[in-house]
């Protein structure tokens, strides 16, 4: 039905009844009018009308065929629905077979995968972790650090002074490393499978690239904050010290990457992984033997999982590399008789510090942790469903 069909229609109407006026008003009130005009305007109103109805017809049928459109759909998801139960296990095992064919065709090498990957990480790790905020962070809180410790005596007074400087250091850089790490994997959640499923590259390719890519962004704000508040705050005066001392920093921020790209991986949730990372962390730290000494035996053996432990005593038996002058201060159990004690010897320091294993066995333990914990992340991510990685 057309608009414009009933306006024409309106127009000869109208023109049919001002010639009918125009004729009555030459004849007179007793005009009689032409019996032809008459039907003429009968036959056409009789026609719009026809055409009105046709249309409010046409309108029918598209409603019509619209709801039968929207059955025939229904009906077709209902026989998918049908198809699905009946196929059952054998598609998923197809899906499955079909994305790992998809994996193993790559068009290039590892290397060549690991060479672009690596390219990539380095400038998202660049505007992401080595920023110029970050810089300004990790100077401005060695500053400050530097400050509140600084130029500490080599007396029995500022035993614990060190140590604490130490366990801070230790517990604020790990923290650092962990919950920027765990964030990793959920943020790139579909890139990542997106490109596996088509084939773009290994999945170990991308982790190894991804993990040393990030290590020297990773690293060099706490060897920043290290350079200005180890010195300012007269720890050790010796370079090897200073050296040593760090390198246990950072291995442990290391270890404790590890365990944040292992949580990420594992979740890859960022809400989920918030929660888990926070209860390890904080409970890893608590039991890293500078808060609680004596820990209860059925709880003892989280000590050894803590990258806090094995850094903070690692760094502590480099700092008091020589006895301990004593002052007063009752301090140590050591110098409780002084002035007949001038002297607390290295081991009785360490031993009121509740350290224990030597330092290579510190270093080696967290190079272990380092590797193991990584290596399980990466199985964590591969573990991931075919449903989860599309």
């Amino acid at each position: 039905y057309d608009e414009n069909d009933s306006d024409d229609e309106n127009d000869w109407c109208n023109r049919d009844a001002d010639h009918d006026e125009f004729r009555g008003n030459s004849v007179g009130n007793d005009a009689i009018i032409d019996p032809s005009r008459t039907s003429l305007r009968h036959r056409r109103d009789a026609a719009r009308r026809q055409k009105q109805a046709g249309g409010i017809a046409s309108k029918q049928k598209l409603i019509d065929s619209w709801d039968a459109e929207a059955s025939a759909k229904r009906i077709e998801n209902e026989d998918a629905k049908e198809r699905a139960k009946f196929n059952g296990a054998a598609g998923g095992v197809v899906r499955r077979q079909s994305i790992v064919l998809m994996e193993k065709s790559f068009n290039s090498t590892w290397w060549a995968q690991y060479k672009v990957l690596v390219h990539r990480s380095m400038k998202n790790s660049r505007s992401a972790i080595f920023t110029t905020l970050n810089m300004i962070k990790a100077g401005l809180i060695g500053f400050m650090c530097g400050l509140l410790w600084f130029q500490m005596p080599y007396t029995e007074s500022t035993v614990y002074d060190r140590s604490s400087y130490f366990f801070f250091t230790t517990a604020f850089w790990v923290f650092d490393a962990m919950f920027t790490s765990y964030m990793s994997f959920p943020l790139e959640r579909s890139i990542i499978f997106k490109e596996r499923s088509s084939g773009a590259y290994h999945l170990s390719a991308y982790f190894v690239a991804k993990t040393t890519s990030e290590a020297p962004a990773r690293l060099a704000l706490p060897a920043i904050y290290m350079i200005i508040s180890y010195w300012m705050s007269g720890v050790n005066n010796n370079f090897g010290i200073f050296l040593g001392s760090t390198l246990c920093c950072l291995l442990a921020v290391l270890a404790g990457e590890s365990m944040g790209l292992f949580v990420g991986a594992a979740t890859l949730d960022m809400p989920k992984g918030m929660v888990v990372m926070t209860i390890t962390a904080l409970t890893l730290m608590v039991v890293g033997g500078f808060f609680v000494r004596n820990v209860p035996s059925w709880l003892s053996w989280l000590k050894f999982l803590s990258p806090f432990k094995y850094s903070y005593s690692s760094a502590i038996q480099l700092v008091f590399d020589r006895p301990v002058p004593c002052d007063g201060s009752e301090q140590l159990a050591a110098c409780s008789d002084y002035p007949t004690t001038e002297y607390a010897s290295v081991e009785e320091v360490l031993d009121s510090l509740g350290v224990d294993l030597n330092v290579g066995a510190n270093v080696a333990l967290l190079l272990l942790m380092f590797i193991v914990i990584r290596v399980m992340a990466f199985f964590a991510l591969k573990s991931k469903k075919a449903e989860e990685r599309m």
